[in-house]
C-alpha cells in the first residue's frame, strides 16, 4: 500500500477569506432586522377586536366588536360562529359606515344553522 495522497494537492482548494461567512451572516441579520422594523412600524388603517359574544339560542349568536380606525373610514367586518366541533355554522359580513369617532363598538347578530358555542372575528378591512 502506498503513501497517503494529500487531496488538496490532487484537487486544489478554493479558499474563501475568513471574513466571508461572518459578513454573509451580518448582512442577513441586518436585512431581517430592517424588515421586522418596517413591518412593525406600519400603521394599520383598521383594527378590529372581538369584545365579546353571546349565544342567544340554537340559531342566533350576538358578536360585539370594537372597530378602531384613525381616519373616518368605512369598514367591512366579517364574523362567524362555530359549533362545538369547530365547524362554521354561520357567517356574516357587515358594512360599518365612516364615523368621526376613532373607536366604535358594533353588535352583529349571526344566524346559525345549528347551535354555536362561540363567535369569532375573521377580518375588519377598509371598505371598497
Amino acid at each position: 500500500m502506498g503513501g497517503v495522497t494529500d487531496l488538496s494537492s490532487r484537487y486544489g482548494t478554493s479558499k474563501r477569506p475568513r471574513w466571508f461567512w461572518p459578513a454573509v451572516a451580518a448582512v442577513g441579520i441586518t436585512l431581517g432586522v430592517a424588515f421586522a422594523a418596517w413591518v412593525g412600524f406600519q400603521k394599520d388603517p383598521v383594527t378590529g377586536r372581538l369584545w365579546g359574544y353571546e349565544v342567544l339560542d340554537d340559531n342566533l349568536v350576538a358578536v360585539k366588536l370594537d372597530v378602531i380606525r384613525p381616519d373616518p373610514l368605512a369598514v367591512q367586518c366579517t364574523v362567524y360562529a362555530q359549533s362545538e366541533d369547530h365547524s362554521i355554522v354561520g357567517e356574516k359580513t357587515v358594512d360599518i359606515p365612516a364615523s368621526p369617532r376613532e373607536k366604535v363598538r358594533v353588535e352583529i347578530d349571526i344566524e346559525t344553522q345549528s347551535r354555536a358555542v362561540n363567535g369569532v372575528l375573521r377580518t375588519c378591512v377598509p371598505a371598497d
